[in-house]
């Protein structure tokens, strides 16, 4: 076999692992996001879906809102990704963030994502609750597909390094579409 035969059977190769590789990844993905398909919602629980979409002026008002412990409130869908509301009293410094978890198989929801674009560091501290906020995508899941999920507010000391969950809001949602 001359050298230029090996260099394009060797060509033709590499490309053939390419697109294998492709279309396996295509696979994979769909596999992973058929975990999401027609999960069945438990009765026995309450769940609300997210409100859409706020106007500013519901924006606005979120800051008046009186509370005395710790809430979350979600707004948005899997298409445009979703906004996370955070109420929590700062009386140490640290980091608040939320954690995400599919319901019926504990299953954690876009974990680094979801932590890091909610993250809120905590630098002044107040004896009042103060609204925090952050938003992104879930990626788990796919339009219309709705599945019940567990949202939870955490803090991580700044001092300690020791993080714990502050409260928890079950929601029914749907996933992003890539």
């Amino acid at each position: 076999m001359s050298i230029a035969k090996k260099i394009i059977f060797g060509i033709l190769i590499l490309i053939g692992l390419f697109i294998g590789w492709i279309i396996f990844g295509l696979f994979a993905e769909d596999y992973e996001e058929t975990k999401f398909y027609n999960i069945e919602i438990p009765d026995k629980l309450n769940f609300e879906k997210p409100i859409e979409s706020l106007t500013n002026q519901q924006i606005d008002s979120l800051e008046k809102i009186k509370v005395d412990n710790e809430k979350i409130v979600i707004i948005g869908d899997g298409y445009s990704g979703y906004d996370f509301y955070m109420w929590h009293k700062p009386t140490e410094k640290g980091e608040i963030y939320i954690k995400a978890y599919e319901l019926t198989q504990n299953i954690q929801l876009s974990e680094w994502k979801l932590s890091t674009r909610t993250k809120n560091t905590i630098s002044e501290l107040s004896d009042n609750y103060k609204l925090y906020e952050g938003n992104t995508v879930i990626d788990e899941g796919t339009f219309e597909n709705y599945y019940p999920t567990r949202f939870e507010l955490w803090f991580k000391s700044e001092s300690s390094g020791i993080e714990k969950k502050l409260t928890e809001k079950n929601y029914v949602i749907d996933g992003w579409d890539r």
